[in-house]
């Protein structure tokens, strides 16, 4: 059985080793350190991203909360964090492009074309997996939760349809815990089912013996159960059910009759979570956000709507002044009412007249909220992001480098944790599952026992990296310049190692760019080739020659005749010591010649 399938223990309903009562008061101690969070993140999920927050235990049990947050009079927050996620999403995790390949430790040995050939097969199949699965709408999940309330978690579990299904989690239904290098190794999930929901998922057996009737009474009523996957501290040798796992999955009722009776007692050989923080501030284990920053600006934002909204409404429905002998007749103030009234001598003609005269400057007030809806916005990243994704035809590595580098130098250390967090353990994780699924290409004797390196090509990445092909690109025509004046100067390019960094920067495959050897051979076969092309032209040259000389004719001294090329040969055998003399048979007349 895979390892990232939850593997059960069948004694777990009558006799299990967990013990529940200490995992529930760890689980409070757990809720009491997450306290301070509690606030905040509510009234980041009013502001940013609302029902995406379930911190209150009898909502999940009883009902399922508000869908709406009423008080709320402009979605700028809302709409800017969509734009946030979609931009992660676009910008890291793109199903539309690949975002990510494969490498060695090795760099040479992953260039060689059983290497390369390996390692675009398998991430091949890997971006096949995540496209089969749903990871591309639990990603947009996570981001989202991730620009809001600066902590996300998701689960990859197996699944019996598509091989792999990733679970998100809503911010305050789960408490986290480290190990001693900081990394999220613990989660305590707390979710509603109703009986019914549980009966199927862990049978009636599962269930306590006062909640057996229950269940067939009222099977809708709902019950939460908490879910703790934590490592174990010890695991038996030998066991392969879910008590020798090295990573433990336990089920149990919240309340009094489940305090001590778990349903469920399982495994996995790794933890099957990740658990990406925004930023984290010394030891803290959950992490802070962009939304906390933009905060203060979207309460001032949602207060100068309210005030707006006012004085819109002052202005267009003004408090009336009405006259008090008018009390027991009937006023119509609807828009377009008309009202007949009979003037008192001596009174006004207008028995009803506004109280006050409002003529708000709504422009201003405009003007001002814009401002500060630029601000949330900016907070957010929106600018950045529209400016990468709405201009990948048209913006350059030098338009990028020249109006977005200090921004993207901000990001940067986002994405650098991004890539501990969570898409360095997914990939690792991914990769073992598919090869303990058989789901892998036989692998190279020559690559057995290598390690694997992913290497991050996706928008945002490339950006990062284009910041830096801009200084290439201005040595680059610096140099040409300069060659001008100076041909030497083309001597200091290392044209190989120029475009191999281009090309990794761009973030192209590997198998688009020849290999060392391949270079030289071709480098050699091109200059034997060029060698062979120049003798030529000199044998068909000197051939050309030759056949001149000797139909050039020449009168020697002593008065024979002959040709340019038998004088030549004279001259050569008089001056070799020791040469006969040999006549030189002249060569044939050309046709039409007589002798």
């Amino acid at each position: 059985m895979p390892f990232f399938t939850e593997r059960t223990n069948p004694e777990a309903p009558s006799g299990n080793t967990a013990d529940v009562p200490a995992l529930a008061r760890r689980y409070e101690a757990l809720l009491q350190r997450r306290a301070p969070w509690d606030e905040a993140w509510q009234s980041l999920a009013d502001h940013f991203l609302p029902t995406r927050c379930r911190l209150a235990p009898q909502h999940d049990a009883t009902e399922e909360g508000p869908m709406l947050n009423r008080g709320l009079v402009d979605a700028t927050g809302i709409l800017a964090m969509r734009t946030l996620a979609a931009g992660l999403q676009g910008g890291l995790t793109s199903p539309a492009r690949p975002w990510f390949r494969l490498s060695l430790d090795d760099a040479d040995l992953a260039r060689s074309r059983p290497g390369q050939a390996w390692l675009d097969e398998v991430a091949a199949r890997m971006r096949t997996v995540f496209q089969r699965s749903n990871f591309y709408n639990a990603m947009h999940t996570l981001y989202g939760e991730l620009g809001t309330f600066g902590t996300a978690f998701v689960f990859e579990l197996a699944d019996p349809l598509t091989g792999f299904r990733f679970v998100p989690l809503c911010a305050g239904e789960y408490v986290l815990d480290c190990d001693a290098a900081r990394r999220v190794d613990t989660v305590f999930r707390r979710s509603a089912m109703t009986l019914r929901q549980i009966v199927q998922a862990f049978g009636t057996a599962a269930l306590p013996e006062t909640l057996r009737e229950a269940a067939r009474r009222n099977p809708e009523e709902r019950r939460n159960v908490i879910q703790a996957v934590y490592p174990r501290e010890t695991t038996p040798d030998g066991r392969c059910d879910g008590a020798g796992m090295p990573v433990a999955s336990v089920y149990w009722l919240e309340g009094r009759d489940g305090e001590r009776h778990a349903l469920r007692v399982s495994g996995f050989r790794s933890f099957p979570g990740f658990g990406p923080r925004w930023d984290v501030a010394g030891n803290d284990v959950y992490g802070r956000s962009p939304a906390m920053d933009a905060l203060p600006d979207c309460r001032m934002l949602q207060q100068m709507g309210l005030t707006t909204l006012k004085a819109i409404h002052k202005a267009v429905d003004p408090p009336m002044s009405v006259s008090a002998g008018l009390r027991s007749v009937g006023l119509d103030l609807t828009p377009g009412g008309i009202n007949y009234v009979n003037s008192a001598p001596g009174q006004s003609p207008q028995a009803a007249t506004p109280l006050l005269q409002i003529n708000p400057d709504l422009s201003t007030a405009r003007k001002a909220m814009e401002s500060v809806q630029d601000q949330i916005r900016e907070g957010l990243y929106n600018d950045m992001f529209k400016l990468i994704l709405e201009g990948r035809s048209g913006v350059t590595a030098s338009e990028i480098a020249a109006r977005e580098e200090e921004k993207l130098v901000l990001v940067g250390p986002v994405l650098e944790r991004l890539h501990d967090e969570l898409f360095i353990p997914l990939m690792d994780r991914t990769f073992e599952c598919m090869r303990q699924l058989d789901m892998l290409p036989p692998c190279p004797p020559e690559l057995a026992g290598r390690r694997l390196r992913v290497e991050f090509v996706s928008l945002l990445a490339q950006a990062q990296k284009l910041v830096g092909v801009s200084a290439a690109d201005q040595y680059m025509a610096l140099t040409l310049r300069a060659s001008s004046a100076w041909p030497e100067a083309l001597d200091t390019l290392n044209v190989d190692h120029l475009l191999d960094n281009y090309a990794e920067s761009l973030g192209l495959p590997v198998s688009l760019t020849r290999s060392p050897e391949e270079r030289q051979q071709l480098r050699a076969t091109r200059a034997e080739t060029a060698q062979n092309q120049a003798l030529a032209q000199a044998v068909d040259k000197g051939a050309d020659v030759v056949q001149r000389l000797a139909r050039s004719p020449l009168s020697s001294p002593d008065g024979t005749q002959g040709t340019v090329l038998d004088g030549i040969v004279r001259l050569l055998r008089q001056a070799l010591p020791g040469a006969a003399p040999r006549p030189v048979a002249p060569p044939p007349a050309p046709k039409g010649e007589n002798r």
